[in-house]
């Protein structure tokens, strides 16, 4: 049901001095910045290390929800968004538990969400989206907590429609073999390996004029 944790946003009031603290001084990466002029905030994407990242919210707005919850609770965190692969099945997940859940909507084309109060989830906000990682950040980099949904780097094509291309599996690197329709990958770690118990099985002719 939960594909991962995406990001923990902190509402802030000076978004300069934020970005001051988790760029400059902790070396952080602006991944994206985007203002919800419907909702009074904007938010900001930044990478910390090779794990979740931090999102900045701050308020556009007297009136935004941001400006509410810095103004009753100050700055600090207010929410953690955890990644699913489909959202309807998570809220259907839910519901059989008996976790209310609320805000089941599409607010952005490609980005579906809902939340959990944090009464329900032990003094904190949860929100649970469906998305395309990728689609929410500059284009142009790759973080490595993305890199599963890299497309597939292609390394080249055999004869009679075998395709080979480099891929990330579940446990790094993996070299991908399509054929008819049939696919193995094989772990790029391994792959010197393979070759070389491959030539013990390579008749001694062609062994011979491979070495010619």
């Amino acid at each position: 049901m939960i594909r991962r944790i995406d990001h923990v946003s902190i509402a802030v009031r000076d978004l300069a001095k934020a970005k001051a603290f988790f760029i400059d001084v902790l070396g952080g990466k602006n991944l994206f910045e985007a203002p919800v002029p419907w909702q009074k905030f904007r938010w900001t994407t930044i990478e910390l290390g090779t794990s979740c990242f931090i999102e900045l919210i701050d308020p556009l707005e007297k009136d935004s929800f941001v400006q509410k919850f810095l103004d009753h609770r100050g700055e600090g965190p207010h929410h953690i968004t955890l990644q699913v692969d489909d959202i309807q099945e998570t809220h259907r997940r839910l519901e059989e538990k008996g976790i209310p859940s609320f805000g089941l909507a599409e607010p952005f084309p490609g980005w579906k969400e809902m939340y959990v109060h944090p009464k329900h989830a032990f003094g904190t906000l949860l929100q649970f989206a469906e998305f395309r990682p990728l689609d929410w950040i500059n284009p142009g980099y790759i973080p490595p907590s993305y890199a599963e949904f890299a497309p597939p780097d292609p390394v080249g094509k055999g004869e009679e429609g075998t395709a080979v291309q480099r891929v990330q599996g579940d446990k790094g690197p993996e070299v991908e073999i399509r054929r008819s329709g049939q696919r193995v990958r094989i772990p790029l770690s391994q792959l010197e390996d393979l070759l070389q118990t491959l030539k013990k099985y390579q008749p001694a002719s062609e062994s011979a004029e491979g070495n010619s």
